[in-house]
């Protein structure tokens, strides 16, 4: 996987905010392989930097000593969210910091997985003089205070040099088009085709209707749940599995156990590791009812092992779901909406599955392999396609 490194490339500053769940990190991990063969040097400026993957020596971590809390973590929630507030405040300052100690060694800085929490430190980068891009992971977003948070995004478009959205759906999504600034290539992350890779073919797999991913309300997770008992009475040989671990874990399982009650075949597994493929590999659908995801790489790694996926359209998902074609795609997350087109889908014969299937696993190899992400981040970092995007 890897690709001959350019010495005389890119001197490029990576700031993450320091997330407390994992995910975010193994998305930080592929950044820094990607960029690892374009830049001369990359320093990550981050927190919980343990969790960082460092493929060569030319990939610098400073961790700035702040990880994190979830709101519920912390009693009372009022104490917690002031505590949050601060700590976000001090990120970006020491962010800043290192940003200025750095100022002689890097020429791009790019924000990924940092929204909405990086202004000051664009601000920073900004009286630096130093060129600014932020890489969108993040689909329209769902705000407490929505027009806050439209101020503060109208602000951060002004000040970038550029953006590079994970998927071009992003942009009319979150509104970036209606904005100045310069839109980048479409910076997407890649998956591992040497290791997504079809091993069982559909004829062969059970009919396993699965769920994989964080156990939270805005990945679909409750609709899914409660969408079972009405899948399975329209396929009475189906079975379902559920892996993952989040805030709704309990719920999950006692649910689940209430439905295996009635008879229904529910296996509920914690968090999935390096046996990922193994287990795609089982699932006859793949089931994502997500309500704000860009592009979910859960969604990506299932069509590169050849497992059909339904999936909500938002986000970057229509870029890669073409219904009947690519997958399929739910009217809506509603449970009703999920038990009517999952049986829809199983009810297919195995050899228009297949046919699916074998084009989602084509489209995947073709646009996420590692060697087109790099050439996509070449584009990002190059500048070469502002005001228009690639798909």
């Amino acid at each position: 996987m890897r690709i001959e490194s350019d010495r005389d490339g890119f001197r490029v500053a990576v700031v993450s905010y320091p997330w407390s769940s994992m995910a975010p990190y193994k998305f930080l991990s592929d950044l820094a392989a990607i960029l690892d063969p374009l830049c001369a040097s990359v320093l990550v400026i981050t927190g919980n930097t343990d969790r960082i993957v460092r493929p060569s020596a030319r990939i610098r971590v400073v961790d700035i000593g702040i990880g994190m809390h979830l709101l519920h973590d912390v009693k009372p929630t009022f104490y917690s969210a002031l505590l949050w507030f601060a700590k976000s405040v001090l990120v970006q300052l020491k962010v800043s910091i290192e940003l200025i100690r750095a100022r002689k060694d890097v020429d791009i800085i790019l924000f990924y997985a940092a929204h909405p929490y990086y202004l000051l430190s664009l601000l920073t980068a900004k009286i630096l003089r130093k060129k600014t891009i932020e890489i969108i992971t993040r689909s329209k977003p769902v705000a407490l205070i929505p027009r806050l948070l439209c101020m503060q995004d109208t602000l951060l478009f002004r000040l970038l040099d550029g953006v590079s959205p994970q998927s071009a759906s992003l942009i009319r999504g979150i509104g970036i088009d209606r904005h100045r600034t310069p839109i980048l290539p479409v910076g997407a992350r890649f998956i591992d085709t040497s290791r997504y890779v079809p091993q069982k073919r559909l004829s062969e797999r059970k009919n396993v209707v699965g769920f994989i991913g964080r156990l939270t309300r805005e990945k679909g997770t409750v609709d899914f749940v409660r969408a079972i008992p009405a899948i399975a009475r329209e396929n009475v040989d189906v079975a379902f599995f559920i892996g993952g671990a989040g805030e709704l874990a309990e719920w999950v399982v006692d649910e689940c156990a209430q439905i295996r009650a009635q008879g229904i075949d529910v296996t509920v597994t914690g968090w999935i590791g390096d046996d990922l493929p193994e287990h795609l590999n089982e699932l006859k659908l793949l089931v994502l009812p997500t309500r704000t995801d860009a592009v979910p790489t859960i969604l990506l790694e299932a069509m590169a092992c050849g497992t059909p996926v339904l999936a909500t359209s938002i986000g970057g998902i229509p870029d890669l779901i073409e219904e009947g074609k690519t997958g399929f795609l739910l009217a809506n997350g509603q449970p009703e909406s999920i038990a009517e087109t999952a049986a829809k889908v199983l009810a297919l014969p195995d050899a228009e599955l297949t046919r699916v299937a074998e084009k989602a696993t084509a489209l995947v190899d073709a646009r996420c392999s590692y060697s087109a992400a790099v050439e996509r981040y070449r584009g990002v970092l190059e500048r070469k396609a502002v005001g228009g995007v690639t798909s």
